[in-house]
């Protein structure tokens, strides 16, 4: 054997010597041809996606309010919207610039030293001048660094982090090997075929360049503000009219509108959610979870599928030995065990190897008392390695490998029994290996060990929680239909698992529903299972650890990369898991959900708020001929109201058992419920400072303004609960906020500040009328409305 590997060696070499590798000349037209070894990346510039946050519906309103002011001579109202604008652009660039660098990260991967034949010499080359057709020398532990067909030699490489599959992969002479895929064990020489963009690994990055998230907050945004401007336009027309009637001076009567306008429009409303969501970010990040795109906490409030990749994410990507199979009662486990590690190297990398040693160690079985006089490692020929050893005194030779392999070298071997065993080892999702040993010059197969990827001891706990959360697991994995069903069923995901091999792309979107995993799966596949999902109007998660999720991960609504992942997948999620398994996204759905209530008690207060301002002016000024409020009062209500509403985002409120569902429908139906009742109460204020204070029409309008803004705050505590506002406790942040700005409007009504003063009776009739009709008549109306049309 000795003599036939010196012979192979120099043959290998003697092949290489004639070889000169490619030309300075042919390097630099290649380059011309295909480019650089690496991934050009497409990102917008800084400047640009700080301007991008100034486009929408809400921004241009704001932006032409502004303008209109600023044309005016209001410079207050002019500088309080351009800080908004500005405030609100800031704090989401930060956040989202940091989401588009994943392409950087295959580039920085790609930059590695390669020996390369230049020339007629082996010389070190940066990978990024790596072209085709050149020659690359490959060793234990190298990253191939672009795809190519191995020359010569023999490589063991893993490519879990392409293509999902535990197990190592053996390369032989004619074999393609894929850029990113690392080699175990071996060494070889490879030719290059493609570079780039165009290796796997490159078309992998493409997918991901090319997927975009589904921006759920910013519809939602768009909506609420959509719907708000088409009601209150009308009315605001409306007023305009009567004032044009009443002979109102234009320079009078553009403020006013436009005051109107700008308090119709959830001016905070973006900034509000990022403000939740952010905070709803720090409070993951002290649970282990890293969230790199906001909108991920709101889908994970919404999420009702949860894509789950299998290896390195359900299971543990450690291949273990799950059971020792003795084929007769001659040999014990201990004896099959024995001859297994003899036939395994103690510093190999191999995962096979790893795994029979771990399990040794495990039954307390070693290699002490017996002498290895030779070893002889794994070659693709043979498809086995093999020792020869002295056990007791007696010589033997110990064989692992191919269950078809050794059952050719045992002629005495019951080839049915045999057949079945290795059945049923693959129906548990294991991967038989044969083990044999010979005594005397009679070989025969002693046992098979079944390895097995293992779940990690969490995940079955997290499936059962997710599953009483409203939210349907599906495996994706790489791996064949037996161990899909196997690891599928230990966890309890489910048994309904199909394979995806042979099946055309276009047919995937009509087998999504209904089914527990998905097996033989590639990773372009991973991202047509995620977009067929959606399209069905699912809002879906999916976790994954290597290149072959990322895809996948950046085109779902909450892609959560977990702790083990690869650099390139962690940079596609919208989510990192930085501990161990899984537990972490049950906190995600949790956090999420509760962040969902704080942002629909804000839109619903905001509604409201708009009835009660707007609606109220408009038709109070109707009736009256004369504005009820005047602009000064309005952009008060704006610094007193508005911004302490931005308080919400630190509520603790109870998160639903179910995934949540934006109803605009439902919220627009309870919120004008609420808020005619609203202006049915401020009608009555009106003629309680009318008629029973008798108060000017100055004092009026400062009366009307204090009810306003304490009813506006006191419904922030109404609207928090489903049932009585005193069912729980606000948090502190929202307490103080609201305990300050009824101090600090009362003092604005009794000390006369930037608007008329009212005497103190009028104070104290205004304060006991909002606490009376608001925390008892709103709040019954609110829980009435609640039973009626069910909870947003």
């Amino acid at each position: 054997m000795y003599y036939i590997n010196v012979v192979y060696a120099e043959y290998w070499w003697l092949y290489l010597s004639s070889l000169r590798g490619l030309t300075k000349a042919e390097v630099e037209e290649r380059i011309k041809r295909y480019g650089l070894n690496v991934v050009p990346e497409k990102k917008e510039s800084l400047i640009k996606l700080f301007l991008k946050k100034f486009t929408g519906l809400t921004p241009y309103t704001i932006e032409a309010a502004a303008a209109i002011s600023f044309v005016l001579g209001r410079y207050v109202d002019f500088a309080v919207m351009v800080a908004l604008l500005l405030v609100n652009a800031v704090i989401g660039i930060i956040h989202e610039h940091r989401a588009e660098k994943a392409v950087e990260l295959l580039k920085s991967k790609l930059r590695v030293v390669v020996r390369v034949l230049r020339d007629g010499e082996w010389t070190d080359v940066p990978a990024e001048y790596i072209v085709p057709d050149d020659l690359v020398k490959l060793k234990l532990g190298d990253v191939v660094p672009a795809d190519g067909e191995l020359v010569t030699g023999h490589l063991i490489v893993d490519e879990s982090a392409l293509t999902g599959e535990s197990l190592p992969v053996d390369k032989n002479p004619g074999d393609k090997v894929y850029a990113g895929s690392t080699v175990l064990r071996g060494e070889g020489v490879v030719k290059v075929t493609a570079t780039g963009v165009s290796t796997r690994y490159g078309k992998t990055v493409e997918l991901v360049q090319v997927s975009k998230p589904r921006l759920i907050i910013e519809e939602i945004t768009a909506s609420i503000t959509k719907g708000l401007l088409a009601a209150d336009v009308f009315f605001i027309v409306l007023v305009a009219i009567k004032l044009v009637m009443s002979r109102t001076s234009f320079l009078d009567l553009l403020p006013f509108t436009l005051t109107l306008l700008i308090a119709s429009i959830p001016i905070a409303l973006p900034a509000m959610t990022t403000i939740t969501l952010a905070l709803g970010s720090i409070e993951l990040a002290r649970a282990g979870v890293i969230v790199r795109r906001l909108e991920a906490i709101e889908a994970g409030s919404m999420m009702d599928v949860i894509c789950l990749d299998k290896t390195g994410t359900i299971t543990e990507n450690r291949i273990t030995v799950r059971e020792v199979v003795p084929l007769s009662s001659e040999y014990s486990e201990r004896e099959v065990l024995l001859y297994a590690l003899l036939a395994s190297e103690d510093d190999s990398k191999d995962p096979i190897d790893r795994a029979v040693l771990e399990a040794a160690k495990e039954k307390g079985v070693s290699k002490q008392g017996v002498e290895v006089l030779e070893f002889r490692p794994f070659s693709p020929e043979t498809k086995r390695t093999e020792a020869i050893a002295r056990v007791n005194g007696v010589e033997v030779r110990a064989v692992k490998g191919a269950p078809q392999v050794l059952a050719e070298m045992d002629e005495g071997l019951d080839k049915s029994r045999y057949e079945a065993l290795i059945k049923g080892m693959s129906s548990r999702g294991e991967r038989p290996l044969a083990v044999g040993v010979e005594k005397s010059g009679v070989f025969k197969v002693v046992g098979l060990l079944g390895l097995y990827d293992k779940p990690r001891d969490d995940s079955p706990l997290f499936i059962k929680e997710i599953r009483e959360m409203g939210v349907k697991p599906i495996m994706i994995t790489g791996d064949n239909v037996y161990v899909a069903k196997t690891i599928s069923g230990v966890v309890g995901i489910g048994g309904r698992v199909v394979t995806l091999k042979g099946v055309p792309r276009e047919e995937i979107p009509s087998l999504v529903e209904g089914i527990d995993a998905f097996a033989e799966v590639i990773p372009e596949e991973k991202h047509d299972i995620v977009v067929a999902l959606q399209k069905k109007g699912h809002v879906v998660g999916m976790t994954g650890d290597g290149v072959n999720d990322a895809p996948a991960l950046k085109r779902a609504d909450l892609g959560v990369a977990v702790s083990n992942a690869t650099d390139i997948a962690k940079l596609s999620a919208s989510v990192v898991l930085t501990k161990p398994g899984l537990r972490n996204i049950v906190d995600i759905i949790k956090l999420g959900r509760m962040v969902y209530r704080r942002i629909v008690v804000w839109s619903l207060n905001k509604v409201v708020k708009t009835f009660q301002i707007v609606y109220f002016v408009a038709i109070s000024t109707l009736f009256l001929g004369l504005p009820v409020l005047t602009p000064t009062h309005m952009i008060l209500m704006l610094f007193l109201y508005d911004f302490v509403t931005l308080s919400i985002s630190t509520d603790r409120l109870r998160p639903s058992k179910r995934p949540e569902r934006w109803n605009i429908r439902k919220l627009v139906t309870i919120s004008v419920v609420l808020g005619l009742v609203k202006i049915l109460e401020l009608f009555l204020a009106l003629y309680i400072a009318l008629d029973y204070l008798a108060l000017p029409l100055d004092q009026t309008r400062t009366f009307v303004f204090y009810v306003l803004l304490l009813s506006g705050l006191f419904n922030i505590l109404n609207f928090r609960e489903t049932g009585w506002f005193w069912s729980s406790r606000p948090s502190l942040p929202v307490a103080l906020s609201i305990v300050g700005d009824i101090i600090a409007g009362t003092l604005l009504v009794y000390q006369g500040w930037v608007i008329p003063a009212i005497p103190p009776h009028a104070v104290a009739v205004g304060f006991l009328y909002s606490v009376a009709v608001t925390l008892v008549l709103t709040d019954a109306a609110k829980i009435t409305a609640f039973r009626l049309f069910g909870a947003v």
